[in-house]
């Protein structure tokens, strides 16, 4: 009896050592795992920080580039708006000018005598007024009865282009109103600040004389320190 009970305790102690032994084993197997499995999450957290600040870097080179690229073709295009103002002359044509939302899209001349009315709308050259792109105000106008005898459809938020040799320079419209000929503090002459204002004879189509004004008022639609940039040639940021 006592060998018996002496070879059942002994299987038990073997069964029991062989499930611990096991169940070690499988705790090691796990750990290894857990580990393998931390190993490659750090790895992959090592690998994605890296593509990041690599995109981050690949990113900022491209916008240092495109920059670049852009403040050369402005300083190109200023370059060569400079050139070709310094050769104008008054009575020059200019390039045209269109008035989105109307039929306005006739020719444009720097100066507003009845020559250049004759033959389509004319800038004004005097008494501090600019040309299209510059910081000033570009005072342009024409006879109601034929070039801007739409300008009563001009609404704001409508645009004015005027496209010239030098760009195409576009203004939001953000007002219109009657004026006088003598309201001198209303069509902003000698102002350093970039705008544009058609304006012709009112009641539209008058052909005789009147003292009132229809004047339709934009800001540019986009500027910088050396005017307004032309749509035409600007690099999207």
């Amino acid at each position: 009896m006592l060998c018996v009970m002496a070879l059942v305790l002994c299987g038990a102690a073997a069964a029991g050592l062989v499930f611990h032994t096991r169940a070690v084993a499988r705790q090691r197997a796990e750990a290894v795992r857990l580990a393998e499995e931390t190993a490659f999450r750090e790895a992959e957290a090592v690998r994605l920080a890296a593509e990041t600040v690599a995109s981050e870097a690949a990113r900022r080179e491209q916008e240092q580039r495109r920059a670049e690229e852009a403040a050369a073709l402005r300083q190109q295009q200023v370059s060569q708006a400079a050139e070709a103002r310094d050769s104008i002359q008054y009575g020059d044509k200019l390039g045209t000018v269109r008035v989105e939302g109307t039929q306005i899209n006739c020719d444009l001349y720097w100066g507003d005598s009845n020559a250049q009315f004759d033959a389509g709308a004319g800038c004004h050259a005097e008494d501090g007024c600019v040309l299209p792109g510059e910081n000033g105000t570009v005072f342009v106008g024409a006879h109601t009865g034929t070039f801007f005898a739409d300008l009563g459809s001009a609404e704001a938020g409508g645009h004015i282009y005027l496209d010239t040799d030098w760009g195409e320079f576009v203004y939001e419209i953000t007002e219109t109103q009657v004026i006088y000929e003598t309201d001198i503090d209303k069509v902003r002459w000698g102002a350093e600040e970039p705008s544009c204002i058609l304006y012709t004879c009112y009641p539209f189509g008058i052909l005789t004389h009147t003292d009132r004004r229809y004047a339709v008022y934009a800001d540019p639609v986009e500027t910088d320190e050396y005017g307004v940039v032309p749509q035409d040639t600007a690099i999207d940021k």
